[in-house]
């Protein structure tokens, strides 16, 4: 049961609720003391006949407190006093409730009935003019029908008007509504986001200014090509046109538009509705795949290359090669055979964490010395790297898997060897903090600049400058690091200045977080008596 109104005897109607004054008026009108209209809820069926719960009607009340409301109308639906047959009103009395009479009309056109309407009088008041005279009757029943329909469709035209709000305001699409003279009159949530406008410093204004769109090639797109422009002169959508925007604060956006013109009920077109998609994402996929096949063709060749190049000399028939010679030769093409088996398992890396197929074998390990045991690996392979490691004593055990957290420290180490000079220090940190563990490894090298520090954690995304042009690698490294550490429910990061080095840390937390809440039910377990003896310790 839904109360849409209900007031005291002594309030009065309130202005603009249309229905409710036409109650108030015909109230009045038949001299009674109170009225109440029963609606169903749906707005469908004959009137409230076919009601069987106050759950399916709404009421509408003129001088009865809502108690009493909800009483009345609950005796009205039980009511099976038959009507009369010459049109005038039912007539019920119920003494507890009212102490006269409740007349009920039933209200409806020619396109149906609508509801009830129960005036509430003195004894007697049943036969006043208003419901004995067939004309007067009629007028009445006239006027409150063509208040309840108008009632009935501004209802329609809200709730339609809330689920348009909801469908811009959700919507995943920018979406911009935009009149004849090319001004902006909506602007919904996603294209704030896309743009960095917000919908009131845009609303009224020239929509070029707000948006500059541009055509793929970025010059400035004219009117004879706009698809705004060309839907609303033709009447017809233009679909699927890409552009480019650019946002307030100068990035520019690649995106899908469609554009569809608003038509007047002559059928000329007045407005125009644009949906805009954003497909930087799917751009850059795009250049991403480019990406992938020229950085691997090229990593590819460089190591086959020279593998052929130095299997091709030594099985040269005329030539003698001394043993220093043939070791050179035979080291080279181990390294570079060692450089293709490490470029192939990181590109089978990347392709199991792109498809979710990256799986941990935890295990409690000692961080520290899994640390020196990579960096001893490091420095039998680099002599000349001068790489110091610093643990406090009393580092924690974590959960972890010995294999992958070994992968991340190399590509850390990887990174710092070749992104820094020979003669300076890469420094190999360990800290504790209260529920994480965080080994740091830093260089002295050309550092990176802050727009790409983000990026970098990306597929095949590298640092451009100039000693990372003459420095091999696919660029996935550090998105492998990234994936790793996120399984572990760590998190990796970069602090650099340009000129200074840069430091890449990753946290591990320092004990495994569970999938589901944990419930102890009293005593004590193994896990809480080593939670007490590390404390102690």
């Amino acid at each position: 049961m839904a109360i849409l109104w209900s007031t005291g005897v002594t309030e009065q109607p309130r202005s603009g609720d249309t229905l409710y004054r036409a109650l108030g008026h015909a109230t009045a009108l038949v001299e009674g003391g109170a009225a109440l209209l029963l609606l169903r809820d749906d707005g469908q069926g004959d009137g409230t006949a076919d009601i069987r719960s106050l759950e399916d009607v709404s009421v509408i009340g003129w001088g009865l407190e809502r108690e009493t409301m909800q009483h009345i109308a609950a005796f009205l639906l039980e009511d099976r006093t038959p009507e009369p047959l010459d049109g005038r009103p039912r007539v019920a009395v119920n003494t507890d409730l009212w102490g006269g009479e409740i007349a009920t009309l039933r209200l409806g056109d020619l396109a149906g009935t609508v509801g009830q309407v129960h005036f509430l009088g003195q004894k007697g008041f049943s036969t006043r003019r208003q419901f004995v005279e067939p004309r007067r009757r009629q007028a009445l029943i006239g006027e409150l029908t063509a208040a309840v329909r108008l009632h009935q469709e501004v209802a329609r035209l809200r709730q339609e008007n809330r689920q348009l709000s909801s469908i811009l305001h959700f919507s995943g699409d920018g979406i911009v509504t935009i009149d004849a003279a090319l001004r902006i009159t909506g602007f919904n949530p996603a294209m704030e986001t896309m743009t960095a406008w917000r919908q009131h410093e845009v609303l009224g204004r020239f929509y070029h200014d707000v948006l500059l769109p541009r055509d793929i090639q970025g010059n400035p797109l004219g009117y004879d090509h706009d698809p705004v422009v060309l839907a609303i002169e033709t009447g017809k959508a233009i679909t699927d046109r890409q552009l480019i925007l650019l946002a307030r604060d100068g990035q520019t956006v690649d995106v899908s538009v469609t554009a569809a013109a608003v038509r007047a009920p002559n059928g000329q077109p007045v407005s125009c509705v644009l949906n805009v998609r954003d497909i930087t994402r799917s751009r850059e996929s795009e250049e991403l795949r480019n990406t992938f096949v020229s950085v691997v063709s090229h990593e590819l060749q460089t190591p086959i290359a020279i593998i052929k190049g130095y299997a091709s000399t030594l099985a040269r028939e005329d030539a003698h090669w001394d043993a220093a010679t043939l070791r050179d030769r035979l080291k080279a093409i181990e390294e570079e055979s060692d450089r293709l088996n490490h470029l192939l398992g990181n590109l089978l890396y990347a392709s199991r964490i792109h498809a979710g197929g990256l799986k941990m074998e935890r295990t409690e390990i000692d961080l520290a010395e899994v640390t020196r045991a990579v960096v001893r690996r490091f420095k039998a392979r680099s002599q000349d790297r001068d790489i110091t490691v610093r643990f406090p004593s009393n580092f924690p055990l974590v959960m972890a898997d010995r294999d992958r957290i070994e992968e991340v420290l190399m590509n850390l180490l990887d990174n710092a060897v070749k992104y820094s000079p020979r003669n300076q220090p890469i420094r190999v940190r360990g800290q504790v903090t209260e529920d994480d563990v965080i080994v740091s490894v830093t260089d002295t090298g050309q550092g990176i600049p802050l727009r790409e520090q983000e990026r970098i954690f990306e597929r095949f995304q590298r640092v451009d400058n100039s000693m990372a042009r003459r420095t091999q690698g696919a660029g996935l490294g550090l998105y492998i690091c990234k994936a790793i550490v996120e399984a572990h429910g760590g998190r990796i990061w970069v602090k650099s200045e340009l000129g200074q080095g840069s430091s890449f840390s990753f946290s591990l937390p320092r004990e495994e977080k569970p999938q589901a809440p944990m419930v102890i039910f009293g005593g004590h377990n193994e896990r809480q008596e080593r939670q007490q003896h590390e404390t102690s310790i």
